[in-house]
């Protein structure tokens, strides 16, 4: 098993809290659907994606099939973890994963506050370029956590060197904290509450209405 996995199941077992329930359904104002991530079902679809260059960050090239579904069924049953596959016309567009940074290992490393609630995200390889396209499945995905699932404040801990992901970070206002070791990585830790998320919408608006 690829280290990534076995640091991610590590996890799992450390403590057993109520958290975030992932709805059935939630549709963005954008038109995205998400929906829970079926076990086994979904699993081929996103081990596909997580092959790809664009995901290389995730750490699970390596990882197979039936490596995957270890993770998401582990995920799932934590207590703590939700995983919800976002379709746009039907078409599955994003893996987005959420979780209680209380009983992750991040919670040694800032000030958890009630109502924080992690995220991840894996947007589904580009058959064809869209502008625009990643912006709109993130807000998306930021939708889902704040109206979707009852975030206060989005945390994310990325990886240190990835770049992209540092870009739409900010765009849709994470404030960066501080670069923190974690088991798998160096991460760049940052927040977004609401109103953070809120004005960077009304900034993008004004510089593309």
């Amino acid at each position: 098993m690829p280290p990534p996995l076995e640091s991610a199941l590590a996890d799992l077992p450390r403590r057993h809290p109520p958290v975030f329930a992932p709805p059935v359904a939630y549709t963005s104002p954008d038109g995205l659907v998400f929906r829970r991530l079926a076990i086994p079902g979904d699993i081929p679809l996103i081990h596909g994606w997580f092959q790809q260059e664009h995901a290389k960050f995730w750490c699970l090239q390596g990882a197979s099939v039936g490596e995957v579904l270890d993770l998401y069924t582990a995920q799932l049953a934590s207590g703590f973890r939700g995983a919800h596959l976002g379709t746009l016309d039907g078409e599955p567009v994003v893996l987005a994963e959420s979780y209680d940074p209380r009983f992750d290992q991040l919670a040694d490393h800032y000030a958890v506050q009630p109502g924080d609630l992690g995220m991840h995200i894996c947007v589904a390889p580009a058959h064809r370029p869209i502008r625009g396209f990643t912006r709109r499945v993130f807000q998306a995905v930021m939708d889902l956590m704040f109206d979707g699932l009852g975030a206060s404040r989005v945390v994310v801990e990325p990886d240190a060197h990835n770049e992209k992901i540092h870009v739409l970070n900010k765009t849709f206002g994470f404030v960066y904290r501080r670069d923190i070791q974690l088991r798998e990585k160096v991460a760049s830790l940052a927040l977004c509450t609401r109103a953070d998320y809120r004005t960077a919408l009304q900034h993008l608006q004004e510089i593309s209405p």
